[in-house]
């Protein structure tokens, strides 16, 4: 399913409401039909066919086990239709916090609103990895301050000095809260002539590139370039991130252009974006050729 249009909320949730439609599709059931049997299980449940639409497209922030339980019931599912529903639901339960909304984000909501950035910032928090493919610019997980003040301003002409700031200070306290967290896997594909180009001042471009060399030492970061020698490619449409869970969630891809932002979970959209990377990923400069590359744009700028 596509969400280019809403911030996402629990994509376990998600899974388990599509698991519930395809039970009830099976069964020739309509949404009015399972809200009657809710009504007459024991113990009953007073939901009507409404409440059972936004259970299927996940739009509930909670649903509890003894709910889900009664649905199962209603939709005469079999054992493994059972467990299959209840490991998304379980799931939901280990990766969902109740930790409040940070003071950073709900100050700075008018600025995060219109690209539905504050969605994207959730989902990295609970993603297991995330493959990141940038031809322009540095991805932001890997920016030190002057580069993202930088890029900010000058992609964001219309923002004021006050409005940059906020953004960059979200987006260095983005990389805290990664820090310290769990390990995430990361892979961040970068492109030679937009590593060169794009940003010109050559002291801010000599620190990030030495940021970038400290972030392909770490065992958890897997950072490659693709030479400008490479020619005609599939990210020759954009830059774009992967996001992975752990299982049983499937992988989203999230895209942005100049005014808004999206996920996509339909395999349509996974996929394509998951051959695309693993294609430019082989083309690309391996993690030791890459830190050569960068150590020879530093002495390049000495």
């Amino acid at each position: 399913m596509s969400h280019g249009n809403e911030a996402p909320g629990s994509l376990m949730l998600r899974e388990v409401g599509v698991a519930f439609r395809q039970l009830r599709e099976r069964r020739d059931l309509t949404q009015g039909d399972v809200a009657e049997r809710l009504g007459r299980h024991n113990p009953p449940f007073a939901l009507d066919g409404s409440a059972v639409s936004r259970i299927e497209l996940g739009r509930r922030k909670r649903v509890a086990p003894e709910l889900a339980e009664a649905i199962l019931d209603c939709l005469e599912a079999d054992p493994a239709e059972r467990r299959e529903v209840l490991a998304f639901l379980q799931a939901d339960s280990d990766t969902t916090t109740n930790s409040p909304r940070p003071a950073l984000w709900r100050r700075n909501a008018a600025l995060l609103g219109p690209m539905r950035f504050e969605g994207f910032l959730a989902l990295e928090l609970r993603a297991s990895g995330e493959d990141n493919y940038e031809p322009k610019i540095v991805p932001g997980r890997l920016q030190t301050r002057e580069y993202a003040e930088y890029v900010i301003s000058a992609m964001r002409e219309e923002l004021s000095p006050v409005e940059i700031k906020g953004l960059v200070d979200i987006r260095m306290d983005r990389q805290s809260r990664i820090a310290g967290g769990a390990p995430r896997q990361f892979r961040a594909l970068l492109d030679e002539e937009g590593l060169r180009k794009t940003v010109k001042d050559k002291e801010i471009l000599k620190g990030q590139l030495e940021r970038l060399l400290l972030e392909s030492e770490k065992p958890w970061n897997a950072i490659r370039v693709l030479p400008e020698s490479v020619d005609c490619h599939p990210g020759t449409s954009g830059a774009f991130v992967l996001m992975h869970f752990p299982e049983p969630a499937r992988s989203v891809v999230w895209l942005e252009n100049m005014v808004s932002s999206g996920y996509f979970d339909e395999a349509l959209y996974t996929d394509a974006y998951t051959s695309a990377f693993s294609s430019l990923w082989q083309r690309a400069l391996d993690p030791d050729d890459t830190r050569m590359l960068f150590k020879k744009m530093i002495r390049e700028l000495q």
